[in-house]
């Protein structure tokens, strides 16, 4: 073989290691690096909020200034973790994000109708028992992030909005 093609061989086998790797670790980083102060904050299985966002808002990645933004990190390894909010009567949703950064489920207004809603999020390990009184989903990591958004559009329910955000409840299950 010609030493040109052995160079050609050699940096496409460096390139799709370099290409594998980055997408392997560099979601696993990001979600260590959003989530290194969680611990000290005391933000794993507890509820945040967050007003809306202004230009120079950068706790959520590419954020919309028409939604308001709030959550919980989790950490489902023991227990699983009970999510229970009002839902307005706009577009809202509520996305879980595993360790990887991956949007494994979304529940929104087409799935369930405003008022209360209860959500079981159960771990990898866990098998989850027969609710009756919610959705459950089953989190492919054991820690993660839920990440509700609601529209506030022209901001006339905004006082509702934040109601709703701040009655955002995340707790681990004592069943």
């Amino acid at each position: 073989m010609s030493s040109l093609f052995k160079k050609i061989i050699m940096l496409l086998l460096v390139g799709f290691s370099l290409h594998i790797a980055i997408i392997y670790f560099i979601p696993n980083l990001v979600f260590k690096y959003i989530s290194s102060n969680w611990v000290e904050e005391n933000m794993f299985n507890n509820s945040f909020t967050r007003n809306l966002p202004t230009s120079d808002f950068t706790e959520v990645i590419r954020p919309s200034a028409d939604l308001l933004y709030g959550g919980c990190g989790y950490d489902v390894t023991y227990f699983p973790l009970v999510i229970e909010t009002d839902v307005p009567e706009t577009y809202w949703s509520i996305s879980f994000f595993s360790e990887n950064t991956d949007n494994f489920s979304t529940i929104n207004e087409n799935s369930h109708n405003f008022g209360k809603l209860r959500i079981y999020l159960f771990g990898p390990e866990s098998k989850p028992t027969k609710i009756n009184d919610g959705f459950v989903v089953v989190s492919p990591t054991d820690k993660g992030l839920v990440l509700m958004r609601q529209f506030a559009g022209n901001r006339s329910n905004l006082e509702e909005l934040y109601e709703v955000q701040n009655n955002l409840n995340c707790k681990l299950a004592d069943f």
